[in-house]
């Protein structure tokens, strides 16, 4: 402890933030009171001695930490609008390159001035603007005046969810924005961005002139995600190979691209120093090396646009750097300790963030690892090669890269799955051969082209041109091995227990040979993880019960049923009409992988609209699905033909209602599909935009005396339909509310002959259709039904046993 002091001030510093983002609380008198703490404690520290005045040193850093991060939520202006999704005019200036799509242009802006009810205010908040229709592309320092309809940032309440507000928060945003109609956008000519962000749009903008003049749009997009920092082009047909190859962490500009330019520029200014025997007898040239690396450090993050993760990388390669200049290189464990302290000083909520906690891990894991794993390389050839051999030393060289890459993936396996649910099998070999050329070829040309920009535009090109040869071929080897058709598997998502036993285990295997205590460490932790590894074997293959999870996908249905014993089935999978966000990669997938789950036996499409449909295709594609429900209709769009053209890959059975008339029974639970009828014929239906909800495809389950009713989206004309045929089936004790609880469905006659005790209604927090309507709220409180929002209480599960059933909302759950 007193050995390396930072350590220890560090973790309590961090204990500090962690304990103040759990109890936040906007009162002042908390501040108040940790201040008198603190000054206390300060204090008495004067009169103990200085062993004991460490401990209230430490007690002074935990409380720093938690005032530094009350004192980081901010209040902004903006929010309480968007929460009540109101239509604003804004004036604002454009800080990033637009990203264009097909669907939607969605702009990076910073918010000025808000018009609102006839009053102006001035504000200061940075917005995602959506643009839908009309778009065009903006440039960095354009001022603009639009009206837009303000929603904030939410996450989708299901157990597994990535915390897409606290990310956004991370950024800087404070809300989201859409605009309708991109004409209605008034260009008001030049923005005031700020000295920091003139200067940095001065610098950026004739380098990415230069970058599109020259290059490829592939390679365009890729120069200027590793020089400028800006990802805006990388769509994700380009960025599916990197991340299958385990290598989608080179398209952000982070800790390894900084480290690489230090470690470059180093090594350079080491061999020009060394060029005078008489310098480097009178100069402690590695010190001034160090010095000097310091200035292509911060210009590359300067380029890159000072993001979250340049600024923390350049803040890691900094304290080393000094480390160096005071000489104490050696006390790598205090240098990493400062770094993060200092990232943490000046955003303590940079802590929650997936690009610190990787970053971070990575070089523990390279500090703690690495050793031993090279020195068992080099093992088998002692006393067989001779140290200065050429062979030797290449051997070393690779060896020594093979130890570094293995050491960061494995203590990066569990943060890894926990995030992206994805681990690449080809990552090792794809790391040692594209990492390589993208730190000594592409990423210095790269820099160097754009150095040279403002001397001559001629030596400019020509190195931007050998830099994308060296891109063609960093990409060629990434395509090789994202084509492999083994190179990545999606994986379960492990929990904070489960990542705990595997960090235990590393650490007592470590220190197996060395503390005798760490041998029983070892036994206790394997008997954990052979525990926690036989309670999900009995909750997903042995479970007696039925569980039905309705999830939380926004404007949407989609519903999970986990049948007694090892099978289930999906019914719908949410997804949005004019999106790009794949609902069931994003959404519906993580809550599979929460819970342990690979395959999914049964995919059920109610009816081929969006809000159904579109989460379904990364579920047939990638969970083993071997047969699918649907009402039988056919439609004409993209999304429709493409989960088709999945089916028919993967040889998922098709079945329609005439297939499933009888019935099924799976596991002792009974299904029955009611509607639509084999015989019925479209032209018997409506012909209005009701329709296609007319046609549903209703289900429903029983098991143990109790049912559910899944009815998809039918309306009242569908719903009399059902009440004349199957009028007797329809009595359940769970009612999925029909169309997300529209006043067109749930009619006094259906839903007296259905009689639900409980019924779920699954819709968007403050949709644009008003979700659900009074009406349809009155006739469910007449009939006697208990409500379960899930745009309140997030994913609903029940457990159903036989003559029982209870309800948990995700609020509870989690």
């Amino acid at each position: 402890m007193f050995h390396r002091p930072l350590i220890p001030i560090f973790f309590c510093f961090t204990g500090g933030i962690l304990v103040g983002h759990a109890g936040y609380s906007p009162d002042p008198s908390l501040f108040i009171i940790l201040f008198f703490g603190f000054s206390c404690a300060l204090i008495l520290s004067v009169f103990l001695s200085s062993r004991s005045r460490y401990f209230f040193l430490l007690y002074m850093f935990f409380l720093v930490g938690v005032l530094l991060d009350l004192n980081s939520h901010r209040e902004w202006d903006l929010l309480p609008l968007a929460g009540r999704r109101e239509l604003v005019m804004i004036e604002g200036t454009v800080l990033e390159p637009a990203k264009v799509s097909e669907e939607v242009v969605r702009l990076v802006l910073r918010a000025d001035l808000l018009l609102y009810k006839g009053s102006t205010k001035p504000v200061r908040e940075k917005l995602q603007i959506n643009i839908y229709n009309h778009g065009r592309n903006f440039s960095p320092g354009e001022k603009v005046l639009f009206p837009a309809r303000l929603r904030p940032f939410e996450n989708f309440n299901n157990s597994g969810r990535y915390n897409y507000e606290l990310d956004m928060d991370l950024k800087g945003f404070s809300c989201a924005a859409s605009v309708s109609d991109g004409r209605q956008i008034v260009p008001m000519g030049i923005g005031e961005a700020g000295f920091f962000r003139g200067i940095l749009e001065q610098a950026r903008r004739p380098i990415r002139h230069l970058f599109k003049k020259n290059l490829s749009p592939e390679n365009q997009a890729l120069f200027q995600a590793l020089i400028l920092g800006e990802t805006q082009n990388i769509s994700q047909k380009m960025r599916e190979p990197f991340n299958r190859a385990g290598l989608g962490h080179l398209l952000a500009v982070s800790g390894l691209h900084i480290g690489l330019v230090g470690w470059l520029a180093y090594a350079l200014f080491m061999a020009l120093l060394s060029v005078s025997y008489r310098f480097a007898l009178q100069t402690n040239i590695k010190k001034l090396a160090a010095i000097l690396t310091c200035v292509p450090v911060i210009v590359y993050a300067f380029l890159a646009g000072f993001q979250v993760s340049s600024q923390r990388a350049m803040i890691m390669a900094l304290a080393y750097l000094f480390s160096i200049v005071i000489g104490r290189e050696k006390e790598i464990w205090s240098t990493l300790a400062a770094a993060a302290f200092a990232v943490l000083a000046i955003n303590p909520h940079s802590l929650f963030g997936i690009s610190f906690q990787l970053s971070f891990c990575a070089v523990i894991g390279i500090l703690w690892l690495a050793p031993p794993i090279y020195r068992m390389m080099l093992a088998p050839l002692d006393g067989h090669a001779k140290g200065g051999s050429l062979s030797f030393r290449l051997y070393r060289y690779l060896g020594g890269l093979l130890a570094v890459s293995t050491s960061a993936m494995i203590f990066l396996f569990p943060i890894v799955s926990f995030y992206f649910h994805r681990l690449s099998l080809v990552a090792l070999p794809a790391n040692l051969m594209a990492v390589p050329i993208m730190g000594l070829w592409v990423i210095p040309l790269g820099l160097l082209s754009a150095a040279a920009l403002p001397v001559s535009s001629a030596l400019a090109e020509l190195l931007l041109q050998l830099g994308a040869w060296g891109m063609d071929c960093m990409t060629a080897i990434i395509r090789f091995w994202s084509q492999v058709s083994w190179a990545s598997i999606w994986v379960v998502t492990p929990n904070s227990f489960e990542i705990l036993i595997f960090y235990s285990l590393i650490f007592f295997i470590f220190f197996f040979r060395r503390w005798s205590w760490a041998k029983l460490g070892l036994v206790f932790v394997f008997f954990l993880a052979v525990g926690d590894f036989s309670y999900w074997t009995y909750k997903t293959r042995f479970n007696p019960h039925l569980e039905v999870t309705f999830l939380d996908v926004g404007q949407g249905n989609s519903a999970l049923i986990r049948f007694p014993g090892r099978q289930r089935m999906l019914i719908d999978g949410g997804g949005f009409s004019r999106s790009t966000f794949d609902m069931g990669k994003n959404v519906v997938a993580p809550f599979l992988w929460r819970s342990k789950i690979l395959r999914v036996d049964y995919l059920v499409m109610s009816h081929p609209q969006s809000d159904h449909m579109n989460g379904l295709h990364f579920i047939a594609s990638h969970f083993h699905a071997k047969e699918f429900w649907s009402n039988g209709d056919d439609v004409e769009n993209e999304s429709y033909k493409n989960l088709i053209k999945i089916l028919d890959e993967k040889g998922i059975k098709k079945l329609f209602p005439g297939d499933l008339m009888t019935g099924r029974e799976i596991s002792g639970v009974r299904i029955d599909v009611l509607h639509p009828r084999p015989n019925q014929n479209k032209s018997k239906l409506s012909k209005d935009s009701g329709e296609t909800n007319n046609r549903s495809l209703v289900l429903r389950m029983s098991y143990g005396g109790k049912s559910v009713l899944f009815p998809g989206d039918v309306e009242q004309a569908a719903e009399e339909t059902l009440v004349s045929s199957v009028g007797c089936f329809l009595k359940s004790d769970v009612l999925l509310s029909p169309h997300h609880g529209s006043k067109s469905s749930s009619s006094e006659l259906f839903l007296q002959a259905v009689k639900p005790s409980l019924c779920i209604i699954s819709c968007g927090r403050g949709n644009y259709f008003g979700f659900p309507h009074s009406e349809t709220l009155r006739r469910l409180e007449e009939v006697g039904c208990e409500i379960t929002r899930i745009d309140q209480l997030g994913s609903v599960r029940l457990s159903i046993a036989p003559g029982y059933f209870e309800k948990i909302s995700f609020l509870k759950e989690d």
